[in-house]
């Protein structure tokens, strides 16, 4: 059941009607028994794995915490047993994934090894409620908070339906004592969560679905264009990418809102980001966060000097990468966000020359845009092989971008892509939405301003997004709503 079906809708119709209606003190029961049947809806028989993860994790957090308790008491032996737990568990769930992720990957190992059978074996959500449950294990062997000790509770804050598909990577002490602590139902709050969802199925279904047409027939014949078209297929993938997983969290964000809950925030307009750094503080914000205490600081983050610091970075985006996927595209994509990070380290005194030079004030506009597309680009190409089917064909596109030929912009070569003229157009406009409703987020909070407005104007702007979602939706006969990409990983 995908957020932009009917089905869905419907589902959560329901979903909110009874949750408003039952006793505060049953409303978590209500949300476990709608995650159990979200999940269901999916795959009755690869619901197995999640339940595995669950009880692994529940039964893993209990003991260590037991094992601490006899740290505490003296007893030094048991901080070996509570590795050996916390290894087990990490082990057995991360385990499980990546072979999971190995077997989609078709890769030639995979065929001799007979694994391909595996590739139909991956369950909805893995990667991120399995990055979730490690936190939680990880944070109960820290001592950060104790181990749930109710089971279904537990459950629910792994199954949580509308985070489940593609995060946020949700926090044990964040999340779970507002899904079992009940709300009352607030008008403000289910009225802004309804806004935010309109704003997801816009980014989705007007911009994302409407550009991946383009960015299909651009990556699939590669071989037959240049110059501008592959600067036009990694821009407009790079939108694609923003506005499919950031329209995703919008929803997911959105209806958890309606039911009083609310999830962390995964973005923050990262192509506004000024370097490849600031870019991973804005995009996937529960995932860079995750990286940075799970991955990065265990690894020593930057505390045993600069070229283990480097290390660690490199090992840390390896990781990213193998996350998304088990391909070598992908491992060449974190490598390279790793690679920009250092090296931009290194220039560092190279740039403070340059600036100091030419007398250049950081703080102006003009100084802060040009950083801001120079790490925009350097972010596309790295998409570029994130989306190529092999770094062959990424190499190919961006060497096929030196050839000059702007032309192809305004000699309507563009309406031959997939797209006609008006759905060119279409999505000119509705990137251009995005782009200053970006703009307007960052200097103030949209949603809040739009609560103090008379309720005339409130409503009158809450159903033109609604109906520019409907009319200008990519749906209906002739189409298929394209999947959220970040569902695949």
């Amino acid at each position: 059941m995908d957020f932009i079906t009917g089905a869905f809708l419907l589902f959560f119709m329901i979903c909110v009607t009874v949750y408003y209606v039952i006793p505060k003190k049953g409303q978590w029961i209500w949300l476990l028994l709608c995650s159990i049947f979200f999940y269901l809806c999916a795959s009755v028989k690869l619901s197995i794995f999640i339940l595995f993860s669950i009880i692994s994790s529940f039964v893993a957090a209990r003991r260590l915490e037991q094992l601490c308790m006899q740290e505490q008491a003296g007893k030094a032996a048991w901080g070996i047993h509570k590795k050996v737990v916390m290894a087990a568990l990490i082990g057995s769930n991360a385990g499980l994934l990546f072979l999971l992720k190995f077997a989609s990957c078709g890769s030639f190992l995979v065929t001799r090894l007979h694994l391909g059978r595996l590739a139909f074996l991956l369950p909805m959500g893995i990667s991120f409620y399995t990055l979730q449950i490690i936190a939680y294990v990880v944070d109960v062997y820290r001592g950060k908070y104790p181990a749930e000790k109710n089971f279904l509770q537990y459950m629910l804050f792994v199954m949580y339906f509308p985070q489940i598909l593609q995060g946020p990577i949700a926090r044990f002490d964040q999340l779970k004592k507002q899904l079992c602590s009940g709300h009352a139902f607030s008008y403000a709050t289910f009225v802004g969560g309804f806004e935010l969802m309109i704003w997801g199925y816009f980014q989705k279904l007007v911009i994302a679905d409407r550009a991946a047409v383009i960015v299909d027939r651009l990556f699939g014949e590669y071989q037959s264009y240049a110059g501008v078209y592959m600067l036009l297929a990694g821009v407009l993938y790079s939108i694609q990418l923003y506005t499919d997983f950031n329209g995703c969290v919008c929803i997911a964000r959105g209806a958890s809102e309606m039911l009083g809950i609310t999830l962390a925030q995964n973005f923050d307009h990262p192509y506004f980001s000024t370097s490849i750094q600031d870019f991973w503080h804005r995009w996937h914000i529960s995932l860079s966060t995750w990286l940075r205490d799970y991955v990065y600081i265990p690894l020593g983050g930057n505390r045993k000097g600069k070229l283990r610091k480097y290390i660690n970075i490199l090992l840390t985006f390896l990781v990213s990468g193998l996350w998304h996927g088990m391909g070598l595209t992908y491992l060449v994509w974190g490598l390279l966000h790793g690679l920009y990070q250092v090296l931009g380290s290194l220039l560092m005194p190279v740039r403070d020359g340059l600036v100091s030079l030419t007398k250049t004030n950081r703080s102006s506009f003009s100084h802060r845009f040009m950083k801001q597309i120079c790490t925009f680009f350097l972010v596309m190409l790295a998409w570029i092989f994130f989306r190529a089917d092999s770094v062959t064909q990424a190499l190919q596109m961006i060497r096929q971008m030196a050839v000059f030929n702007p032309w192809v912009l305004w000699n309507q070569s563009v309406y031959l892509l997939g797209l006609d003229a008006k759905n060119v157009w279409i999505l000119f406009f509705a990137i251009a939405t995005l782009l200053v409703v970006s703009i307007m987020q960052t200097k103030m909070d949209i949603r809040g301003w739009l609560a103090k407005q008379g309720i005339v104007f409130r409503y009158a702007v809450l159903y033109l997004a609604l109906f520019a979602v409907l009319i200008f939706g990519i749906y209906g006969p002739g189409y298929d709503a394209v999947q959220f990409i970040y569902g695949g990983f």
